[in-house]
């Protein structure tokens, strides 16, 4: 079985668990805690908690010294707590991942990159959501990053669609009908 069955599977268990306590966002908030907690948490925590090497008790305590602070919901905890079990607590980024697009595809939500050349006013942000809603038919979360590379415009992924609205790939197109009128 690949890790993104794996992954999956788990995944879908736990969010079915989300849709009958009505705590599906709750949740894929819970899980992204978590997962940024082992991550801050260092490379020794990791690998212990997803290495089978350690005793199910040294791995356990690992655990419960994390959970505390997280102020997880019990079924949270106990999801975590039966990853750690199963020997699955390494899979815990791919779960919170697939959980997320479950979680965004039951709210019809999309999540949106949007890369600008520098910040992005709240209007220009609110228009870009707009527009992508629009054509996605989705509530869209945007995501914004800049890259002073950019020469202006913004470039917007959503999955594995790529919008490029950016001056450069402007200035691309305009060369390349330029040089095929020029031939012609």
């Amino acid at each position: 079985m690949t890790e993104g069955s794996v992954a999956r599977r788990y995944a879908r268990a736990f969010f079915e668990i989300a849709v009958e306590e009505k705590q599906v966002d709750e949740f894929a908030a819970e899980l992204h805690r978590l997962q940024t907690a082992v991550e801050a948490a260092g490379n020794e925590v990791q690998s212990v908690l997803g290495n089978p090497t350690f005793t199910l008790a040294e791995r356990r305590s690992v655990l419960e010294r994390i959970l505390p602070d997280l102020k997880l919901h019990h079924t949270t905890r106990n999801f975590a707590r039966l990853l750690l079990e199963k020997g699955r607590f390494g899979h815990l980024a791919n779960i919170h991942t697939a959980y997320q697009e479950m979680a965004d595809e039951a709210a019809n939500r999309v999540r949106v990159e949007v890369i600008a050349s520098g910040e992005m006013s709240t209007p220009m942000r609110d228009a870009v959501a707009r527009a992508l809603a629009a054509s996605t038919g989705k509530h869209v979360v945007l995501n914004t990053r800049v890259d002073p590379s950019l020469l202006g415009g913004i470039v917007a992924r959503v999955g594995s669609r790529v919008y490029d609205a950016s001056l450069q790939t402007r200035l691309d197109n305009i060369q390349r009908a330029l040089l095929e009128n020029a031939q012609a």
